[in-house]
């Protein structure tokens, strides 16, 4: 279930920070913060071999030192959830098929090493929210420090009455499930993409499929649930693709695999030991070696929630 804002503490992408000048990223570590860095070169080609010398980080527009850098391609502990109100059992059917195609996808375009856990959700589960829910928790438990949430889903899950029970997240914490989610992610470094299917249509005997559905034809508790989405996946450094299960989810897939190939991790204890819930601004200076035309992406801010009382 989605926990109420403030009852897990701050938990952050981190690394040991070293004796040195900066350390190799290895584990977490509730004192560093970690911002993962996307750099790409011409035609978004992959940059191996960069430094932390290359890198400069500032928070609120104050210099950090980097104490802590891993290099492109490391190791990632992935969950993925799929939550599709079409996906049946094994290879039934093309949009099946086709989501199952996707994450081997990316399983195969990733680092070989990475580890991969997937989540089916079935109707008459606990839905969605508390399954994002489990697994930011369980990722959170990870001692390794590059950690990510992926989700596939074409907005099936709503707050549902199941035998008498309402949806345990909204019993729990009351109010929309999504906005609660809202407000819970922004107080981790665990990033979450979604990739947000678009769904079949069928004639009015409810049979033969007769186009896909588009971002428009949504009603207002899906489009609350898309923007609420997106807004989680922004603010923790993930992105909301809307894809066609068919004809790009596979495709986008492997693309985001390879941008996790391509991201360093950059460490710092910041400067400001103040914990007041406010987000604080992230701006990056890349210094590439010399003749190198380079590009990067990452995310602009984090959130430093108050101390557990």
């Amino acid at each position: 279930m989605i926990r109420k804002p403030g009852i897990l503490p701050l938990i952050v992408f981190a690394a040991l920070g070293g004796i040195s000048a900066f350390a190799a990223v290895q584990s977490a570590s509730p004192d560093t913060v970690y911002v993962n860095v996307t750099v790409t070169g011409p035609k978004k080609a992959a940059v191996p071999g960069l430094k932390a010398e290359n890198f400069q980080l500032f928070e609120d527009g104050v210099e950090q030192k980097i104490t802590a850098f891993s290099g492109r391609d490391g190791v990632w502990d992935f969950n993925i959830i799929l939550a599709s109100s079409q996906l049946l059992p094994g290879r039934a059917d093309r949009i099946s098929a086709a989501i199952r195609d996707a994450v081997e996808a990316f399983k195969n375009s990733g680092n070989p090493a990475n580890k991969i856990k997937i989540e089916e959700l079935k109707f008459g589960s606990d839905g969605l929210y508390a399954a994002i829910d489990a697994n930011l928790v369980e990722l959170q438990r990870s001692t390794n420090p590059r950690r990510a949430l992926i989700i596939i889903t074409d907005g099936f899950d709503r707050p549902y009455n199941n035998g008498g029970a309402v949806s345990d997240v909204s019993n729990h914490v009351g109010g929309d499930p999504a906005n609660v989610l809202v407000d819970y992610s922004k107080r981790l470094s665990i990033p979450i993409y979604f990739f947000y299917t678009l769904r079949d249509v069928v004639d009015s005997s409810g049979n033969s499929i007769v186009g896909r559905s588009s971002v428009a034809s949504l009603n207002n508790s899906e489009l609350s649930d898309k923007e609420a989405l997106t807004n989680v996946a922004e603010q923790t450094g993930g992105h909301l693709n809307t894809v066609d299960p068919l004809h790009q989810l596979e495709a986008q897939c492997k693309i985001l695999a390879e941008e996790f190939r391509n991201k360093y991790v950059l460490g710092f204890k910041s400067t400001n030991d103040k914990k007041d819930d406010k987000w604080r601004g992230l701006k990056l200076k890349l210094v590439p070696p010399a003749g190198q035309k380079l590009d990067f992406s990452m995310k602009k801010k984090y959130f430093v929630s108050k101390p557990l009382k």
